[in-house]
């Protein structure tokens, strides 16, 4: 019986040391999700903010490498999405946790665009006000700066530890989280494919259309917004941009709030830092919501050219 016994022990020991071994070899060399990455990274200097637009469409290497003399890294794209880092109380807690201690140089490019600051009307009519993202993982998530993550495999990583083993070969992987956070969707562009675009833009817009008709913008957002700006303003410079999509999603954000460049341009003034929409510009997208891998790289260089000459303007210009 006893011989039985520890032949058993030594089985689940030797099972459990493979199992740990195999996700410790997932971890560090296969691809865990689209999110992980970022929870896993050492605190930053420097930091990509906004939802999935900024995580497909910003790449901090690009701007590290134009700008790193300027401002202190590390660098790093911590966008999530619009169910999980709208501005709100919930990202913002995680935004204080994510930056580096000491931080005074960093620079820090806010996203925003309507939806981002918006809120479904039934909850903006309800009291107590509840936002939507607060039980999301990033609103709760404690440790967001440790390798590994054990929090957040834990309670966050929806597929099972095997699944890392199978996904060492980023080739085969659509979704691939580089280490500065910037998120590459790894689809051929459907530029060449107008039948493709118009099909995903359709169903892009079909998500997006309610969301128009039944929320507003909310104040609470903005006061979200607000704080980060003054929280960020003393670790370096921050910068609000809205992104470029298509022209379709272009002309529902119009239709939907259209004064919205003129109430971030009169936030930005209000707190000194600089407001940029790209809106209606011609960059590629994959949905007509999210611009391809190509495009953001070419957006970011853009962006970097567009800081340097911003930051070396007088200030009113």
């Amino acid at each position: 019986m006893t011989k039985l016994l520890l032949r058993v022990a030594l089985l689940l020991g030797a099972v459990g040391l493979l199992g740990g071994l195999g996700i410790w070899l997932g971890l560090r060399y296969g691809y865990v999700d689209a999110f992980y990455a970022r929870f896993a990274a050492q605190p930053a200097g420097s930091l990509v903010l906004g939802t999935s637009r900024a995580a497909q469409g910003i790449k901090p290497g690009v701007l590290a490498a134009r700008l790193g003399g300027r401002y202190q890294g590390p660098w790093l794209n911590y966008a999530f999405t619009l169910a999980e880092s709208p501005y709100g109380p919930g990202y913002l807690g995680s935004i204080q946790r994510k930056l580096a201690p000491g931080t005074r140089h960093g620079l820090f490019v806010l996203a925003v665009d309507p939806w981002s600051l918006s809120m479904p009307a039934a909850v903006l009519d309800k009291r107590p006000l509840v936002f939507p993202e607060a039980q999301s993982m990033v609103s709760q998530l404690r440790s967001v700066s440790q390798s590994p993550n054990l929090d957040y495999l834990a309670h966050y990583l929806h597929k099972p530890f095997y699944q890392l083993l199978l996904d060492t070969d980023p080739r085969h992987v659509v979704e691939r989280l580089h280490p500065d956070g910037w998120l590459e969707i790894a689809i051929p562009p459907p530029t060449a494919d107008t039948a493709l675009l118009r099909r995903r833009t359709a169903e892009k817009l079909a998500t997006y259309r309610p969301i128009a008709a039944n929320s507003r913008l909310a104040a609470v957002r903005l006061l979200s917004l607000w704080q980060t700006i003054t929280l960020l303003k003393q670790h370096g410079q921050v910068v609000l941009v809205r992104l470029p999509t298509g022209a379709a999603m272009a002309a529902l954000e119009d239709d939907y709030q259209p004064g919205f460049d003129q109430l971030m341009g009169q936030a930005a003034a209000e707190q000194h830092v600089i407001y940029r929409s790209y809106l209606h510009s011609p960059y590629a997208t994959n949905d007509g919501n999210h611009l391809t891998r190509d495009a953001a790289e070419q957006f970011s260089q853009r962006l970097a050219t567009d800081i340097t000459q911003l930051a070396a303007a007088p200030e009113g210009e």
